[in-house]
């Protein structure tokens, strides 16, 4: 089975894609770029050079870019209060990973998910992302804990990469929702215009 991995750059997503490969799903990954892509590249690299990836598949996994700016900006179109502005990125992510998701041929989205790390990752705010898309959404590490997260990160040899610095997201309000109610974000936006951005690129 086709998965589309959305992937950060940070310690979580590629455990989470890891996990996925090892179950023998072949999974491709979306990444919102910032600044540099040379991290995202050699993690998927790594991912793609696992036994588990190799003894499954003969083509490397795919990598798609679009610029994060495109996100942000649409965010700060739709989005009516500050403090939801997490909520609508995680929103317009996962409709762009539906959409391309629908291209590729992918049957759910993966995400590096893990129950209330961050304000987008709490369970009302999941429970709002998740009605943004008609895809299944998996994230397999909810109930996992930082240092278990870790200890698979090294298992996968992700870790080392995924610790390099990197710009933390600039777009995140000092004082975010983390209880958003579903009448409270609009799950209509349209992402064309992010699809449109989007690009498969070597590494």
């Amino acid at each position: 089975m086709e998965l589309l991995s959305l992937l950060s750059g940070g310690i979580d997503s590629p455990v989470a894609a890891y996990l996925m490969i090892k179950k023998g799903m072949k999974v491709d990954f979306l990444h919102f770029v910032q600044n540099s892509t040379d991290k995202v590249k050699r993690i998927v690299k790594k991912l793609g050079e696992s036994s588990y990836w190799k003894n499954n598949f003969e083509n490397k996994p795919r990598l798609f870019l679009v610029p994060h700016l495109k996100v942000v900006e649409l965010v700060h179109e739709v989005c009516p209060k500050p403090k939801l502005t997490c909520v609508y990125c995680k929103v317009i992510m996962l409709k762009t990973a539906e959409q391309l998701s629908n291209e590729i041929a992918a049957k759910a989205i993966v995400t590096g998910d893990s129950l209330g790390q961050v304000a987008s990752q709490t369970i009302p705010n999941l429970f709002v992302e998740d009605r943004a898309v008609k895809i299944p959404v998996l994230r397999p590490l909810i109930g996992l804990d930082k240092v278990e997260i870790v200890r698979i990160a090294r298992e996968a040899d992700t870790y080392g990469l995924s610790i390099l610095p990197s710009e933390p997201c600039r777009a995140v309000p000092k004082k975010p929702a983390t209880a958003v109610k579903p009448e409270e974000i609009d799950l209509t936006i349209d992402v064309s215009e992010i699809l449109e951005n989007i690009e498969e690129i070597e590494y």
